[in-house]
């Protein structure tokens, strides 16, 4: 389990991480490789630079030597000893016969007499010089031995100087520490120069384009990525964009597809409904036309014999007014399902509307409800059938004072608009018809189905349900669109936007 977390959290380690302990890494290794390098080549140096130096101290001894022996000037030697000792007390010499055994050594010297000893053994046996660095690493001291000789070439003894390598070791000491802090200095500093780079030119470009493709998968379609660079990221900043361009186009296409398909789906749902209508009106209009006529014919001439008691009068009444209401809805009925051909003409809609709310004036103040009528200026010409404008007007205007109480308000007003059929469309100019009431509203359940044929919220009041189907119905004939906003308690407000007669839409869909 803590195996798998780590893998994860490797994973999750972001890019500009990697490149950066990897460039760190990589430097470590590298100028550390060179240090370790350097340092090993200045060691060599210093240590050849003290062999030689030591070699000249020990030569030039040796042929001090040589020459006080052949001249049997054995104090010399001593004298020789004490004068070395006091111009540098650190350096060690021994003097040893050809037996290798010691005969003179300078004062105060602690060097181990017993690898001396050793190493003019070996020199006197070899008949030549040595040199070897000893101690803790080779850095505690150096001896020079060099052998002795006579006139004849003959080994008479044997030289040794030890030398201490304090300097040296604080040289090298002060050389690696100066190579350590250097190495790092550059480690640091390249690390630095290399994770701002990636901050800029890669983590922070990354971020964004992150974002971006967020801001697009949440379907906004308008995000591009700017990066005004002409390397990798600025491809990827044109490529994105161009994908961004490509997947908004589609959308919409899309978009327009699965409006045209609910658009056709609607179509044919109200053409199936409109064919049952059809066949349900033309079966009606046959089978009740005439007994309907004849039976409301007789109701009327019994409303009007003055010398029938009252309650046959009343019942005739009664009897006059269901068939005319039967009668009304068989109109209706054959409206919705076999419109008359609609003649359309370059009209100002504010006429006809105007003379049907004149025409229910009255109602509007049998019902106690005040009726207004508001015409905005500038209003452009339609392209439409004036008594399908007064239909629709006649219908919303009814179902408005059906709905308000007394002491409502209803409101009809004409304004200049532009709208779209779709969100996606673009936008069309025409003309504004809304109604507003101030009466019970409705909830959102009856506002999706109020369109329907048959469906009506004044059932019990003597609704067919036939009206605002009707009024679709001619709305979509137009070209135009109808839209609806309700709640309960809050009234209704019905708009009705039918294009203008300039509009080159609304002269194919008149075509």
């Amino acid at each position: 389990m803590n195996h798998l977390c780590i893998f994860a959290t490797v994973r999750r380690v972001r890019i500009s991480t990697k490149l950066g302990l990897g460039l760190t890494l990589t430097s470590a290794v590298i100028l550390g490789s060179y240090g370790f390098s350097q340092l090993q080549k200045e060691e060599r140096e210093l240590r050849t630079a003290t062999e030689q130096a030591s070699r000249l101290l020990a030569t030039a001894l040796q042929v001090a030597m040589e020459s006080a022996l052949r001249d049997g000037q054995v104090a010399d030697v001593g004298k020789m000893l004490e004068s070395l000792e006091l111009k540098d007390p650190s350096v060690d010499v021994f003097v040893f016969d050809a037996r290798g055994s010691l005969v003179a050594r300078s004062l105060g010297s602690s060097r181990s007499l017993p690898l001396i000893e050793a190493d003019a053994g070996r020199v006197l046996r070899a008949h030549g010089g040595m040199a070897r660095f000893g101690g803790d690493g080779g850095l505690e001291h150096l001896s020079i031995v060099l052998p002795l000789r006579d006139d004849s070439g003959a080994s008479v003894g044997a030289l040794a100087v030890v030398e201490p390598l304090d300097n040296l070791r604080q040289d090298l000491e002060s050389t690696r520490l100066s190579a350590l802090l250097s190495t790092l200095t550059l480690i640091v500093g390249i690390s630095a120069v290399g994770w701002l780079l990636m901050l800029l030119y890669i983590q922070r470009p990354l971020e964004r384009l992150v974002g971006a493709m967020r801001a697009v998968r949440e379907g906004d379609f308008t995000t591009t990525f700017s990066a005004e660079r002409k390397d990798e990221v600025g491809a990827v900043a044109h490529a994105f964009n161009a994908m961004v361009r490509e997947l908004g186009e589609a959308r919409g296409r899309l978009t327009e597809e699965v409006e045209a398909r609910i658009a056709l789906e609607a179509g044919l749902q109200r053409v199936d409904k409109l064919a049952t209508v059809g066949q349900l009106s033309a079966g009606l209009a046959h089978e009740i036309g005439s007994p309907l006529l004849i039976l409301g014919g007789r109701a009327q001439a019994l409303a009007a014999r003055t010398e029938l008691p009252e309650d046959v009068r009343r019942n005739a009444n009664i009897l006059v007014e269901q068939s005319e209401r039967i009668a009304r809805t068989v109109r209706q009925l054959l409206d919705l399902s076999r419109r008359k051909p609609t003649r359309r003409e370059v009209l100002d809609v504010s006429a006809p509307v105007r003379a049907v709310v004149e025409l229910l004036e009255h109602e509007a103040r049998k019902r106690d409800v005040r009726l207004t009528f508001e015409r905005g200026p500038s209003l452009p010409s339609v392209l439409a059938d004036g008594d399908g404008v007064q239909q629709v007007a006649l219908n919303l205007l009814t179902n408005a004072l059906r709905a308000t109480p007394r002491g409502g308000t209803v409101r009809l007003a004409l304004d200049a608009a532009r709208f779209r059929m779709a969100p996606t469309l673009p936008e069309r100019p025409g003309v504004c018809l809304s109604v507003e009431d101030t009466g019970a509203g409705m909830d959102e359940e009856r506002v999706a189905r109020i369109f329907e044929p048959f469906f009506s919220t004044w059932a019990d009041q003597g609704g067919t349900g036939l009206g605002l189907a009707v009024v679709k119905s001619i709305v979509a004939e137009h070209g135009g669109t109808l839209r609806v906003s309700s709640r309960p308690g809050e009234g209704s407000l019905f708009q009705v936007y039918l294009p203008a007669e300039g509009d080159v839409e609304a002269k194919e869909v008149v075509a």
